[in-house]
């Protein structure tokens, strides 16, 4: 029969590390026949552990600082995103998260988009498989699991422009976990190990399929043409894993809605209002001549710039996908729409010269009117003096006549009453 022995260890007894060291460790407990025990990430954190081996029995007290297996040994690093604030959130008020669409930018925003960003990293680990290369090129049977995972948590409509703003999200989020993949590739690329060292999450044969990718040829040359545009870039901004359209939601009037401009935006996205510094300088001399396009008038007097026009002279024209400084959502028209504007525009500058036109000459007719009505009144004034000047000693005369026939008249009926 084999000897059983037990062995009891407390914290004290055992060689811990000290405060600050590495708690990666391994804890060796012989007994008579010098077997060692290893691995302290894969025991329990309850205060006795027992370990059978060989019909052996040993109990070891260890304390409770035990790892768990996939866990972060160093402080700072963020672990594995397990939605826990969404389900916190969810069980508080027991009902959906209710989402907000920027009706413009058509992206999800308001007090709930964080929360939404952090079940989409959960939901995609779990039905998007890494292996695709593109968003597009998943399957629409994983696509509908992943709607249903979010409906469940949030209050999604079976509305097809919803679902577009919702799958854009995914999309982005997607292209964001691959490439956060390929860093950590680059990290351990020289490992001799490295098809056994997975991130969490992804399985060794999923792993295999993506460091072949982006071993490939095909992957490289990407990745060498996106360096070389990413260089090419002069300016910056600050504004983290926020979105730009989350940014001026925030900072809008909430009675009238009334969003940041557009110059606004650029200043609050590019300065740090703590460091009271612009992120580069490039962002700053662009701000300035903004807004000084916008502020003095433009050559031979005309009126200064509109907005959209002051970006475009300091910053270059737009580009198709997106207006410049506004983020992702917001795009200038198209060329067929640019062009149907240009037509507007010309139409309503005929229009406003028309009316300015027409005002001119009811103005015109206005003083030709009161002209000719101050000219008949001091015509007829004329005509009733030349009349009055004319008659008058004929009026007189025959008033002088009346006069004296009253007279006579008078002093007839007095004598006859006399008479009488």
């Amino acid at each position: 029969m084999a000897t059983r022995s037990r062995i009891h260890s407390t914290a004290s007894d055992l060689d811990m590390p000290a405060a600050g060291q590495d708690r990666n460790m391994q804890v060796d407990v012989q007994n008579d026949s010098h077997e060692q025990v290893d691995d302290l990430a894969q025991i329990s954190t309850t205060t006795d552990t027992n370990l059978i081996k060989n019909n052996e029995t040993r109990i070891i007290r260890i304390p409770r600082i035990v790892l768990q297996s996939g866990a972060s040994s160093k402080k700072g690093i963020r672990g594995v995103t397990k939605g826990a604030s969404v389900d916190k959130k969810r069980r508080r008020t027991n009902q959906k998260l209710d989402i907000t669409i920027h009706p413009d930018r058509r992206r999800i925003v308001g007090e709930n988009a964080k929360d939404f960003k952090t079940e989409a990293c959960v939901v995609l680990k779990q039905h998007a498989p890494i292996k695709y290369s593109r968003w597009m090129d998943i399957p629409d049977d994983d696509k509908k699991k992943i709607w249903i995972s979010m409906k469940q948590k949030f209050n999604l409509q079976e509305d097809i422009q919803i679902k577009n703003v919702v799958f854009e999200q995914l999309n982005r989020q997607y292209r964001s976990r691959r490439y956060k993949l390929h860093e950590y590739y680059l990290k351990i690329k020289g490992d001799i190990d490295i098809l056994k060292r997975p991130p969490s999450g992804v399985s060794e044969d999923d792993w295999k399929m993506l460091i072949n990718y982006f071993e490939s040829d095909a992957f490289k040359d990407k990745s060498d043409r996106n360096k070389e545009n990413r260089k090419s870039l002069k300016m910056s901004h600050s504004c983290g894993t926020k979105s730009t359209a989350q940014y001026c939601y925030e900072d809008r009037d909430v009675e009238t809605g009334k969003e940041p401009t557009r110059t606004c935006a650029w200043q609050m996205t590019r300065y740090n209002d703590k460091k009271k510094s612009w992120v580069d300088e490039a962002s700053r001399r662009a701000y300035e001549d903004i807004v000084r396009y916008q502020n003095e008038a433009g050559e031979d007097g005309q009126d200064p710039l509109t907005e959209d026009e002051a970006f475009i002279k300091a910053l270059g024209p737009e580009k198709s996908s997106r207006l410049c400084g506004c983020g992702d959502g917001l795009k200038p028209p198209s060329k067929r729409g640019q062009s149907i504007n240009k037509e507007l525009q010309k139409e309503n500058e005929e229009l406003k010269k028309q009316a300015e036109e027409n005002k001119e000459s009811l103005e015109s007719l206005k003083k030709t009117i009161d002209s000719l009505v101050s000219n008949q009144e001091n015509q007829v004034q004329l005509q009733v003096q030349a009349i009055l000047k004319n008659q008058l000693p004929a009026i007189l005369q025959n008033l002088g006549q009346f006069g004296q026939t009253l007279s006579n008249n008078i002093f007839g009926f007095t004598c006859n009453i006399d008479i009488i």
